[in-house]
C-alpha cells in the first residue's frame, strides 16, 4: 500500500497533524532514516522546491532502482528562513530550504549524489544525518512543524510504501 499526500484545502492544525501521521509512518518502518537538510537550492519559491523535490529528485531515484528492492520513503517540509517566521520578510521574498525524512536502504553517499546532481550545489549545502538510532528522534517531528503559520499543502510532501 502506498501513502500519498492529499492536496485538498487544509487547515493549519490538519497540516500539522497529516504531517505527524506521515512521519511516524516512516519512523515506524524498519529500515534506516535519514534527517537531511538542504540549503541553497538555488530554487526562489517553495512550488518550485516542491517540484524539484518531488518531480526531479525523488521520481529519478524511484525510476533508477524500481526494479531493485531498495526503500525509498520520504516526507519534506520545506521551510523559510528565521526572518521570516519572525515575521519580518514575506515568503515570497526569500528563498526557502527543505527538511527531510528519508527512509531508506541506498547508502548516504548516493542519497548526496543525487541531491547534488539535481540541485547542482555544493556538498556544504547538505546535511545528511542518520538518526535511526536517535533516542529523540521522534521528536524531530515538532522541528519540521515549528513553521507551522507558514504551513500551506505546497509546503509538504510525502510518499511512503508500507
Amino acid at each position: 500500500m502506498i501513502l500519498k499526500k492529499k492536496n485538498s484545502p487544509n487547515t493549519t492544525q490538519m497540516i500539522e497533524d497529516d504531517i505527524r501521521y506521515s512521519f511516524r509512518k516512516i519512523t515506524s518502518q524498519n529500515n534506516p532514516i535519514l534527517s537531511i537538510t538542504i540549503n541553497n537550492t538555488n530554487c526562489n519559491t517553495a512550488k518550485e522546491l516542491r517540484f524539484n523535490l518531488t518531480n526531479r529528485l525523488f521520481n529519478k531515484i524511484y525510476k533508477d532502482y524500481k526494479q531493485s528492492f531498495e526503500v525509498v520513503n520520504y516526507l519534506f517540509v520545506i521551510e523559510y528562513p528565521t526572518i521570516v517566521s519572525m515575521g519580518n520578510l514575506l515568503p515570497k521574498s526569500c528563498k526557502p530550504h527543505t527538511h527531510i525524512i528519508l527512509e531508506t536502504t541506498l547508502s548516504i553517499e548516493i542519497v548526496n549524489t543525487y541531491i547534488q546532481n539535481i540541485f547542482e550545489i555544493k556538498k556544504s549545502d547538505i546535511y545528511i544525518e542518520d538518526i535511526t538510532k536517535r533516542n529523540d528522534k521522534n521528536n524531530y517531528v515538532n522541528y519540521l512543524i515549528k513553521q507551522k503559520n507558514l504551513l500551506t499543502t505546497d509546503n509538504y510532501n510525502y510518499k511512503i510504501t508500507i
